[in-house]
C-alpha cells in the first residue's frame, strides 16, 4: 500500500489551512516629530525606501512612477516586485503592477497628529506572505524612517563592539 500519496496530500491542505488566512494585511502606526510635508516626501524618494528596508529590500526606481524592490538580494531566492507609486490625498501606495485586483500592495497613510506634534503614519501591507513576516517588516519600516527624519541616521548594530573579546585574544 501506498501511504505516502495521501499523506502527501493531507500534508497540503493542512498546511494551505494554516498559511491561507495568515496571508493578508499587517498594519502599524507611529507619530513622527516632523511636518507632514518633509514626510511624505521621504516616502516617495526610492533610496530612503531603501534605506529603511535594509536588509530586507533595495528599492530602485525604473520610471517616474514605477519601482522595483529586490528582495533577498545576492542569495538563490532574490525575488523581484515592480510597483507602479499612486499619490493621493493624504496617502501613498505601491501596487504590483501585474496585479490587477490590487491585492499586492503597500499603503501609507498620512494624517496630522494631534497638539502639532508631528505626522501619523500609518502603513498596511497586503501581499501573499504570511502577516507573521510582513507586520515585523512593516514595524522596522517605520521604526527606521522616524529614527531617520527625526535625527538622521537609522539604528543599526553594526560596528558596535559587544565589550568581548574575540576568538583570538583568548587564546593569547
Amino acid at each position: 500500500m501506498n501511504w505516502a500519496g495521501p499523506l502527501e496530500d493531507q500534508t497540503r491542505r493542512l498546511l494551505s489551512k494554516i498559511v491561507a488566512p495568515a496571508a493578508g494585511v499587517a498594519t502599524q502606526a507611529v507619530t513622527i516629530a516632523r511636518p507632514r510635508a518633509t514626510v511624505e516626501r521621504f516616502w516617495r524618494d526610492p533610496d530612503n525606501l531603501s534605506a529603511v528596508l535594509d536588509g530586507i529590500a533595495q528599492v530602485t526606481a525604473t520610471d517616474s512612477d514605477r519601482l522595483t524592490w529586490s528582495f533577498a538580494e545576492g542569495t538563490a531566492a532574490a525575488t523581484q516586485w515592480v510597483t507602479h507609486t499612486v499619490v493621493a490625498a493624504d496617502e501613498i501606495r505601491f501596487v504590483g503592477s501585474h496585479d490587477s485586483a490590487g491585492r499586492s500592495q503597500i499603503r501609507l497613510l498620512f494624517a496630522d497628529a494631534p497638539k502639532d506634534l508631528g505626522t501619523e503614519v500609518t502603513i498596511r501591507v497586503a501581499g501573499p506572505l504570511p502577516k507573521q513576516l510582513t507586520a515585523p517588516a512593516a514595524f522596522t519600516a517605520l521604526y527606521r524612517a522616524r529614527a531617520l527624519l527625526q535625527t538622521g541616521e537609522a539604528p543599526t548594530l553594526a560596528h558596535n563592539p559587544s565589550g568581548r573579546r574575540d576568538a583570538a585574544d583568548q587564546e593569547a
